[in-house]
């Protein structure tokens, strides 16, 4: 950090305090993380805006006195962490309690507030602004919460302090577990019906009971569960469910319309929160709404042809993708980004591939999203090994799998 910012975020920076917290919790702020010494009470220098505290207690048997790295042994807690709006020479104070292992919201002492600021100031430590190892960590942030707004943060997160755990559920939660209910009444009525069944009735009266949430409603995330296979009009035609049961641009336009009155931004923002949920959050409610959101957005080859769904919402998605993966570790994108709802790895690479097939098909010309894909084509190959094809090489592998099975035109007067 040079001398200008830091004297500038002295003079506007937040603070948060934390008080009470214990020797070796891990203890982060945005992307990045650390283990709490004896000393720790919280950060000063915290850059205006909207910042992710999390942390988790670490109960390890072998960090004796000296509250040293992780030896990977002990109990370590459940992930908790909340977003906040800090406000230029905003006072945020939290308090860790010990039985649930959280931090409570507690307010500012009463007492002269620069005395208090200045004895605590030694053990407040620096905002990372320049991240680990020289990272830009804030620069980095920035980019990732770039359409995120207050607004949509008091939406989407739990009330009424906007705090959530790896355990937070939302919609989607429900969503399998009806699904899961739904089979198993199914192969309870196929075991039944070939005579192979037990011939319990279960709980209730009934095999297979409603599906009734049991989470606490207010740990839950505001996501509105988004049904990707249902992606056309009600009561539509046979045609035009073909059509954009595959093309997603119905769906699209409708949830813009429902969902986010119009407004392209909300949705950019609830990509970037619902990524972040499960990349530094570890809650896997995000994964499934940004999967369903990037489906849409990059499954509407109609949206191609239209300037405005390609100014406002495809381009800066597809944006938003690729600084997205810039922050994963190779791994968590094999095993987390690309596994789909179905246990099968290639979510990613076949959206991109689908997306740059419709993209050289489509009749209108996208210079910006052409070169956005070139772009991204070359940092998959250079970051993670991957090959994306272009829209060529897609169209004549398309040809050469449907080719056994093409019209083919006959002349009558060879036809013996």
């Amino acid at each position: 950090m040079d001398q200008d910012t830091a004297r500038l975020l002295f003079e506007q920076g937040a603070c948060l305090v934390v008080l009470d917290a214990p020797t070796g919790i891990e203890f982060g702020v945005d992307l990045e993380t650390w283990e709490t010494g004896p000393l720790f009470s919280g950060l000063k220098m915290i850059p205006p805006g909207i910042h992710y505290t999390h942390y988790r207690a670490v109960d390890n048997k072998e960090r004796g006195n000296g509250g040293g790295s992780n030896s990977g042994e002990g109990r370590m807690g459940m992930q908790c962490g909340f977003f906040h709006d800090f406000a230029q020479g905003e006072v945020v104070v939290r308090r860790w309690d010990p039985q649930t292992e959280q931090l409570v919201v507690v307010a500012t002492p009463q007492v002269d507030r620069e005395e208090w600021l200045r004895s605590l100031d030694p053990r407040l430590g620096a905002y990372p602004v320049d991240g680990a190892v020289g990272s830009g960590g804030y620069e980095r942030w920035k980019r990732l919460t770039s359409h995120v707004t207050p607004a949509l943060l008091s939406r989407i997160l739990p009330s009424p302090d906007g705090c959530f755990s790896s355990a937070t559920g939302s919609a989607y939660e429900d969503e399998e577990m009806e699904a899961a209910r739904k089979r198993l009444a199914k192969e309870y009525k196929k075991n039944n019906a070939s005579g192979s069944g037990s011939g319990s009735e279960g709980v209730g009266g009934g095999p297979f009971m409603e599906h009734t949430s049991t989470v606490d409603d207010n740990d839950r995330f505001g996501f509105t569960a988004i049904d990707v296979r249902h992606s056309f009009p009600r009561n539509a035609e046979p045609g035009v469910i073909t059509r954009y049961g595959v093309d997603k641009t119905w769906l699209l336009r409708s949830l813009l319309h429902s969902l986010w009155n119009d407004d392209a931004g909300q949705l950019l923002g609830e990509l970037q929160i619902s990524f972040l949920v499960i990349l530094v959050g570890q809650n896997f409610s995000g994964l499934e709404h940004w999967k369903r959101l990037m489906h849409v957005v990059l499954g509407s080859s109609s949206a191609l042809e239209d300037p405005g769904l390609v100014e406002t919402v495809v381009a800066p998605a597809l944006g938003i993708l690729r600084r997205q993966l810039d922050e994963c570790p190779a791994e968590f994108v094999a095993l987390v980004l690309e596994q789909d709802s179905d246990g099968h790895d290639g979510f990613v690479a076949t959206l991109l591939s689908a997306f740059v097939l419709n993209l050289y098909e489509c009749p209108q010309e996208n210079a910006r999203l052409e070169a956005s894909v070139d772009g991204l084509r070359r940092f998959l190959r250079d970051r993670f090994s991957w090959l994306l094809p272009t829209g060529k090489e897609l169209q004549e592998e398309a040809d050469l799998e449907d080719g056994e099975y093409a019209p083919q035109i006959v002349d009558p007067s060879e036809i013996a």
